[in-house]
């Protein structure tokens, strides 16, 4: 007998699931419309097939709109029963992150990358004109795909795909336990799992929207190429490629910025950039898109380069793929914090990895002889040369950085193909210093990309007179030599961590990155005559500069003000396993000032808010003249936490910054104290003592040096009648420090006796004036040396100078997009395609 079970919400999950299940449908059929539009030679055929082709693709764009309609309804409406509202929300989740919740998992970001897909294709459909039928072929085949990832059924016997609207008690891992045959076991759901807090951030909201609509447009170049290699029209298709590619490479860029920003106003990378596998994996493809970009314009201006533009364009949208597949088939689960987990579509990422690849691969090697292509070899001083090797560079970077990326995918390959038993092969280790090491190999890549980006547009295409070339560059070239020394005096860059080797390269790169922005912005005004509107690429390489120049000296004069000089964590503080540097962490005993850096910090207690789980500490930063004391600045930082969060140990921080024109100071806690390490057995114990006697103790002695009439305390408030004292005294430890202590003791209504403690939390030491002995001229101090102490937070900070030059690069360099993407469109509707001809007519290119 089937069981009924009690408060269910079954309707919007059927209708859900049914609309995915007609997206897929609706997707293969335009696929095959399309595919036989592209086939047909008759035009009666074509425009029939046509007419299916669009109506099965509006259909597949309202299913995918109705299931992200439904997916949010479910989500807002806290339907526990649903696996992926459970897994992924919960009732205390504020409804902006509801939407993060949305996209926080697998089945959900495969959903944004198909509405994305839906957007881009309505666009096409208007735009693409005689490119649609092939196009959209492309692009609805990887809606089909993306709609498989949605269905949860099963196919000869294989799972193909997660259903998003599966119900919690129809899960696998849940199907044989006892609740499932209870016809009330809603009423045991109380809340859903929640959402990950490192994902509880606006940025989490507005990033990944960003991040899927650069993957979704790159199968654009990728589609157009693809489509001139089908047709045979080799040449034609760069000309409405173009526009798309700059396009790809701006949203693309924009949303690996956009992480880069999340990284460092929330996460706790230490910065912007930590080379994690999962940044890696978005920026790989940005790299090989720019050096498409620029070996088309190469082909556009002088027939070269056609092959390049073909290789790099596939193999962009293929580094997407291979991204995705890196990030949710749980092969990185060692390496990186945010990754996906396996859903088990490991092997349906593959397929769809294949199916692109494979097809697009080996039609550039079947015809690559059919492929225009002038046998000329270019000048050295011609534009197009180094076009071609700015991408030739770019593509070593994007291979550095794919190889170390993908070492635990080689460890499973080795495994997998037994290798590494007949061999005898080791565990491949990733580096243990990420950051110096792809940083030893892409400082030489950002060297040469820098001064390419400075001289190639001073090159003409075909060939350039070397004296005109030498007196452009003259000046932007003395310029950035006098500013770069200048640069190097004033700030005093003196990085050695990696020693002089390394700072040479940092040197050479500053020189680079300065002459990027003086020579792009000279051409401006020199090469093209004040002409902005034409000025797009450069403006974008002066932003490509900015970026360089940003990302050096924020990286190579970051400071570490957080120093513990007091050695209060020893090297086994934060545990075994930890990366962290105990030394660069400082302990904050809660109202004790403690200096770091030109500041001295205090933190002075912590809040939380209602349906908030963070919780936010207060630090105060106090700067004050050492001459004569007098308050230079003051500022307070909120750096927050989640503590014992489901699923995890310990604290998931967010950082907090104060930000300068000049500097940002980045604060982030890295440690509080647990709950059950508060627990104090340790018993005060008293001593009688006389003006100038000492008390000793396990880490130093007590100097009583004073009586303080009218005593200041911080939990003292003196009220009318008050009798009061305070006992001054002098800590002395054995490493040499000095602390001050003043515990309060007063007699208030003639009766009753109070006593304040002072405490001295580094130490956790507590003293106590409990009583006053006239006779003796003495005092008695009760003193308590605490086991553990539960008030105070472990912060660690950095200075990141000039951290500013980096944020508008990139707003300057997305600006040069637009406006290359502009000048683009608009030179389309006026110009034919140069090289738009057959190999043979190839020689006014």
């Amino acid at each position: 007998m089937e069981t009924k079970y009690i408060g269910e919400h079954l309707l919007p999950g059927q209708f859900g699931h049914f609309f995915a299940v007609l997206s897929f449908i609706a997707s293969l059929v335009a696929t095959i419309a399309y595919f036989n539009v592209t086939r047909a030679k008759e035009t009666t055929l074509q425009d029939s097939w046509k007419k299916l082709a669009r109506i099965a693709f509006v259909i597949e764009i309202a299913s995918v709109f109705a299931v992200f309609g439904i997916l949010y309804y479910v989500l807002y409406n806290h339907f526990f029963e649903y696996k992926y509202v459970w897994r992924n929300s919960s009732r205390s989740l504020e409804v902006k992150y509801l939407l993060s919740s949305f996209w926080a998992d697998q089945e959900g970001s495969f959903l944004l990358w198909s509405i994305w897909h839906c957007v881009l294709g309505i666009i096409l459909l208007f735009r693409a004109k005689k490119w649609e039928a092939p196009v959209m072929t492309v692009l609805s085949f990887a809606q089909l795909c993306l709609a498989s990832m949605l269905l949860g059924i099963y196919i000869l016997g294989y799972r193909v795909g997660s259903n998003p609207f599966l119900l919690l008690r129809q899960a696998e891992e849940n199907i044989n336990l006892p609740w499932v045959s209870r016809p009330d076991y809603l009423s045991m759901i109380t809340d859903g799992n929640g959402l990950n807090p490192l994902l509880q951030n606006y940025w989490m909201v507005i990033h990944p929207p960003v991040l899927f609509l650069g993957f979704a447009s790159m199968i654009i170049p990728f589609a157009y190429a693809l489509s001139g290699l089908w047709t045979r029209q080799y040449t034609e298709w760069t000309k409405p490629a173009l526009p798309w590619a700059l396009f790809a490479g701006m949203i693309l860029g924009t949303g690996v910025m956009m992480g880069a920003a999340w990284a460092y106003e929330s996460l706790t990378f230490g910065g912007y950039w930590a080379w994690d596998p999962v940044e890696n994996g978005s920026l790989v493809p940005w790299l090989t898109m720019v050096a498409g970009i620029h070996t088309l314009l190469a082909f556009r201006h002088t027939g070269h380069a056609l092959k390049s533009t073909f290789f790099f364009f596939f193999i962009s949208f293929v580094l997407i793929l291979y991204a995705t597949f890196l990030t949710r088939s749980g092969v990185l689960g060692d390496t990186s914090v945010h990754s996906f987990t396996d859903l088990g579509m490991s092997g349906q990422l593959l397929v769809y990895m294949g199916v692109f690849t494979i097809p697009a691969f080996w039609l550039l090697i079947a015809r690559r002889k059919e492929i225009p292509d002038i046998k000329r070899e270019e000048s050295s001083y011609s534009r197009e040369f180094w076009l071609f090797v700015g991408a030739l560079v770019l593509l070593i970077a994007a291979i550095q950085i794919t190889f170390t990326t993908s070492i635990p995918v080689w460890n499973k390959l080795l495994d997998l193909s037994g290798l590494r038993k007949a061999f005898n092969i080791k565990q491949l280790a990733p580096p243990l210093e990420p950051v110096f090491h792809y940083n030893k190999i892409q400082i030489w890549v950002a060297i040469v990309l820098g001064l390419l980006t400075a001289m190639v547009q001073y090159l003409k295409y075909k060939d350039t007179p070397r004296k005109q070339l030498t007196a452009k560059l003259m000046w932007p070239t003395l310029i950035s030599i006098a500013a770069t020394a200048l640069i190097g005096w004033l700030g005093n860059i003196n990085f050695d961590t990696y020693g002089a080797g390394f700072l040479v390269a940092i040197y050479i790169m500053l020189f680079a990155s300065v002459y990027a922005v003086v020579a792009n912005f000279g051409y401006i005004f020199t090469g093209l005559k004040g002409k902005v509107k034409s000025a797009g690429a450069s403006v974008a390489h002066v932003g490509f500069g900015l970026i360089l120049l940003g990302v050096l000296i924020s990286s190579s004069k970051k400071e570490t003000i957080s120093i513990d000089r007091m050695k209060m964590l020893d090297n086994g503080f934060f545990g075994k396993e930890s990366k962290e540097n105990p030394r660069e962490n400082l302990m904050l005993p809660r109202n004790f000032p403690v200096q770091m850096g030109a500041y001295h910090v205090t933190y002075a207690g912590d809040s939380t808010a209602a349906g908030d789980p963070k919780t936010y500490y207060v630090v105060r930063y106090e700067k004050k003249d050492p001459a004569n004391g007098a308050m230079l600045e003051n500022f307070t930082l909120y750096p927050d936490a989640f503590i014992n969060t489901k699923g995890q140990e310990g604290l998931t921080p967010n950082p907090s910054s104060r930000h300068y024109l000049t500097r940002d100071i980045f604060t982030y806690v890295t440690a509080v104290p647990r709950k059950d390490e508060a627990n104090d057995t340790a018993q005060y114990s008293p001593h009688e003592v006389k003006q100038g006697d000492s008390i000793f103790f396990s880490n130093g002695y007590i100097i009583f040096t004073a009586l303080q009439p009218q005593p200041k305390h911080r939990n003292y408030e003196p009220q009318p009648g008050d009798l009061a004292v305070g006992a001054q005294l002098e800590v002395h430890t054995k490493n040499n420090e000095e602390f001050k202590l003043q515990p309060v003791y007063f007699i208030r209504d003639n009766t009753y006796q109070f006593s304040i403690p002072d405490t001295l939390s580094p130490l956790a030491l507590y003293v106590r004036f409990s009583k006053i002995l006239p006779k003796e001229n003495k005092i008695e101090l009760e003193v308590k040396e605490a086991g553990t102490f539960d008030d105070y937070i472990v912060l660690k900070a950095f200075i990141f100078p000039f951290i500013n030059v980096l944020w508008i690069g990139v707003l300057i360099m997305i600006a040069g997009f637009v406006m290359s993407m502009y000048q683009r469109i608009k030179g389309n509707k006026q110009t034919p395609v140069r090289g738009a001809r057959p190999a043979t007519a190839l020689q006014e290119v």
